[in-house]
């Protein structure tokens, strides 16, 4: 009796794996479709005045002040400040670009530039114009340079160029 119930027990457990098994053929993963709905759309992170604030406190300045002249009264200006009042201000005017920016539109265009900048307070004048002028990928053949840094310690420094 035991064997009859030992040779069913194999019997019907032969049959239920031969059941499960494939035909020697592979089965290729379904790939579901995206639809339009399935796709949700990418949401940019807007920085917040504490944001803004947090990443000043990474950089060496305070505030940087940047005026260029070109001819053709075309000029390019940009501005990055923390004020003592907990406050950040952000202004680009490119009218090389024809582009007006502020707040935190300005902010997320000039924070990392101004991020990328080495000078320091013993940078000479030649080296912080090349730099600047670069990093903010604007012409070289400028008329006036004027740029403005004040560091986190208070110390000031200005790097002035005019060209005929």
């Amino acid at each position: 009796m035991k064997k009859i119930g030992t040779l069913s027990f194999a019997g019907a457990l032969s049959l239920m794996l031969i059941g499960c098994g494939t035909d020697g053929q592979r089965e290729e993963p379904t790939v579901k479709e995206e639809t339009p709905a399935d796709i949700k759309e990418e949401t940019i992170k807007e920085e917040t005045p504490a944001d803004m604030l947090q990443n000043m406190d990474e950089l060496d300045y305070v505030e940087f002040e940047l005026e260029v002249e070109y001819a053709g009264d075309n000029e390019y200006e940009a501005e990055l400040e923390t004020k003592s009042v907990g406050t950040v201000i952000a202004k680009i005017e490119d009218e090389l670009n024809h582009v007006r920016k502020d707040g935190t539109e300005a902010f997320d265009e000039l924070y990392p530039l101004v991020q990328q900048l080495t000078i320091t307070q013993k940078t000479n004048k030649d080296e912080a114009i090349a730099e600047v002028l670069k990093t903010f990928n604007l012409p070289t053949d400028y008329t006036k340079f004027d740029l403005e840094i004040t560091f986190n310690d208070g110390t000031k420094v200005e790097f002035e160029d005019k060209k005929k």
